[in-house]
């Protein structure tokens, strides 16, 4: 299946006065269906933080300011700017906006555990993977320090 997500501007989060939460300019976020992303910025690099779906991303993204956990998890990441990123799927005729929601959702989980991103939420996702790591005397531009590989389901 092809899936088209067409992304807004990052939106930049903002801590509140007792600096535990954030707030942001929710007018700036997408109300459609789509998936969004809490993550880092920081000069030309990104890590995502959390990655998530929703038919309304606006509203999805309002709830998760009081999520004390994920609040936390953003906060206690390293230095960087925090910010939102959201994305409407573009439907194809035929396609159905749950089915595509979910698999935008786990494909973009998955790239950013491949890359090493220290999800929030990989913990509530049904991914298993195993972490190959390499050391030794190679050239490091043959292949990364650590490679992620899901798991299948018998193992």
């Amino acid at each position: 299946m092809k899936l088209r997500i067409n992304w807004g501007r990052m939106v930049r989060l903002k801590k509140t006065r007792d600096a535990t939460s954030y707030h942001l300019d929710l007018a700036k976020v997408t109300a459609g269906a789509g998936v969004y992303i809490f993550g880092r910025k920081w000069h030309t690099q990104f890590e995502a933080l959390y990655v998530g779906k929703a038919g309304n991303i606006r509203s999805r993204v309002k709830g998760h300011l009081d999520r004390v956990r994920l609040m936390r998890h953003l906060r206690d990441a390293k230095d960087g700017n925090r910010i939102v990123l959201a994305g409407n799927i573009a439907l194809r005729p035929g396609q159905k906006q749950g089915k595509c929601l979910l698999l935008a959702e786990k494909a973009l989980i998955r790239h950013f555990l491949s890359e090493g991103d220290d999800l929030a939420n990989k913990m509530g996702t049904k991914i298993q993977r195993h972490e190959l790591e390499s050391s030794g005397r190679h050239p490091k531009r043959f292949f990364p320090k650590t490679i992620y590989l899901e798991r299948s389901k018998g193992g």
